[in-house]
């Protein structure tokens, strides 16, 4: 079910946007304060990239189709603190994708270290690995612009490069001090994949799952083109990404 929709706060009437085949599981996930519960229902969908507008008019997409990483993140965090009411899980979808309104392609944010420290600001992440463990990462985050310049599309570019350069310094735990957090970490967290790229924040992200003492990934995830589990460790996983150099765990506020 996909809809592509022109909306600004508050929201207009509309069709029912939530399947009724979700609701279900949002009940059984809120009953038992599992949000994965919800992302399970996904299991197997396609990874889908480049769903969103590529320039204004902006879209408000709603699409339960397929995801990449962000959408998954964003829409199973969505639908838990929603509890099945399609006007509150509209809300909560655009105050992580957007940074203020009206809905606009300058007002998305496009950088995922934007949208997180938005959502820790206004207290519905938070950062779960201590401070000492982290390191200051050396990078200045401008491809957006950089990629846009030579495009005649219908986007501000002022707009975009005021937006990079608010950014805010790029703190992350190494890769190699995974076994050393991992008394952190909970079932639901997510965690977010710094990229070695110098032109990128983050490279990926998901939801950690705790299994017999292990953490794995539930993620939208590009190598397997669909929605899953990863079948290795995070830990194994990071050793076959070198690509990530390391990583930040945010707890969300699930429960409204």
């Amino acid at each position: 079910m996909k809809f592509w929709l022109f909306l600004c706060l508050p929201f207009l009437s509309f069709s029912q946007v939530i399947p009724a085949g979700i609701l279900p599981k949002i009940q059984e996930a809120r009953k038992k304060q599992d949000p994965l519960l919800i992302a399970s229902h996904f299991y197997g969908l396609p990874y889908v990239s480049h769903a969103l507008s590529n320039q204004n008019p902006e879209k408000f997409v709603v699409d339960f189709t397929g995801f990449d990483c962000v959408t998954l993140v964003e829409n199973v965090w969505s639908l838990y603190r929603s509890n099945g009411v399609d006007s509150l899980f509209l809300k909560e979808l655009a105050q992580i994708r957007y940074s203020q309104k009206p809905i606009s392609f300058e007002n998305r944010n496009h950088y995922l270290s934007a949208a997180l420290a938005q959502m820790e600001e206004k207290g519905l992440f938070k950062q779960v690995i201590p401070a000492h463990f982290r390191v200051l990462a050396v990078k200045k985050i401008d491809f957006l612009s950089h990629y846009l310049a030579p495009k005649n599309l219908l986007i501000s570019l002022p707009s975009i490069q005021a937006t990079e350069q608010s950014l805010l310094p790029l703190n992350y735990v190494p890769s190699a001090a995974f076994p050393q957090i991992k008394s952190y970490l909970h079932s639901g967290d997510l965690i977010a994949f710094v990229s070695k790229r110098k032109d990128l924040d983050y490279q990926h992200v998901g939801f950690i799952r705790e299994m017999n003492g292990h953490f794995y990934l539930v993620h939208a995830s590009q190598d397997r083109q669909k929605v899953c589990q990863s079948v290795e460790s995070i830990s194994v996983y990071l050793k076959n990404h070198p690509s990530m150099i390391g990583f930040n765990v945010f707890r969300p506020e699930y429960a409204k």
